[in-house]
């Protein structure tokens, strides 16, 4: 008999192959992509939207939270505007490691969603370090003169203007 030709009985091979490299109840682990945004996200501020009409923002959105954030100070090279709608991987946590924002602005995204804790609107609340202020969507904001105060007001105790 040969090497090329043993016959073993399955009982015997089975007990040599009791512990093998491959697991039956392995499973797939999830691969985190890298984030995408709108902007530059040079002073870590992130801004969370949730349109499904458009990647980012529609224009007359945009073009209204650029107004905003020039009267902030502020322009789409200092933040970072993240689609919360368009991510395949709602995982918070996520999101914040690779972006490490010190203020995150959300809107029509409720805090619980994002991994908040309070869903407030129109307050400036801290959480794991971070400062979040959480507001209905750009054009409901857009809509009335009361709702534009609100979050002007916000916005001033959010980036201390």
């Amino acid at each position: 008999m040969s090497l090329n030709n043993i016959s073993l009985p399955s009982q015997l091979l089975a007990d040599l192959y009791q512990n093998t490299l491959i697991q039956n109840t392995a499973s797939a682990m999830p691969v985190k992509e890298d984030v995408v945004f709108l902007g530059e996200n040079k002073k870590n501020i992130l801004i969370v939207v949730n349109t499904k009409e458009a990647v980012y923002l529609p224009d007359n959105e945009l073009t209204f939270l650029t107004t905003v954030l020039s009267a902030c100070g502020l322009d789409l090279s200092h933040v970072a505007i993240l689609n919360w709608y368009h991510q395949k991987q709602k995982v918070s946590s996520w999101v914040l490691e690779q972006l490490k924002p010190k203020q995150v602005l959300l809107l029509d995204v409720l805090p619980i969603e994002f991994g908040f804790a309070s869903n407030a609107l129109y307050t400036v609340q801290k959480s794991n370090g971070l400062q979040f202020v959480a507001a209905p969507s750009l054009s409901d904001i857009e809509g009335t003169k009361e709702t534009k105060k609100q979050l002007w007001v916000v916005l001033k105790q959010l980036f201390f203007l």
